[in-house]
């Protein structure tokens, strides 16, 4: 799904809704947008400064991958 000419707050609302069906590393939500990495970078910063979302290294059979997530609410 590739919005062109959306606003940060759409591609926020992109990448928690794709958060809500499971955990996305960079190049998963870089598809979804279809954003530059610098865009996709800032709104993640956006949403983890906001506490809605967080990030961890998911590890792989040859390296961990940046991963993220939706908040996890104690």
């Amino acid at each position: 799904m590739t919005v062109e000419g959306s606003s940060s707050a759409t591609i926020a609302q992109i990448i928690l809704e794709a958060l809500q069906q499971g955990d996305k590393n960079r190049g998963e939500l870089f598809d979804l947008t279809g954003k530059s990495y610098p865009i996709l970078v800032q709104t993640l910063q956006q949403l983890k400064d906001k506490e809605l979302i967080e990030s961890y290294f998911a590890p792989t059979e040859n390296v961990s991958v940046l991963t993220y997530r939706l908040h996890s609410r104690d």
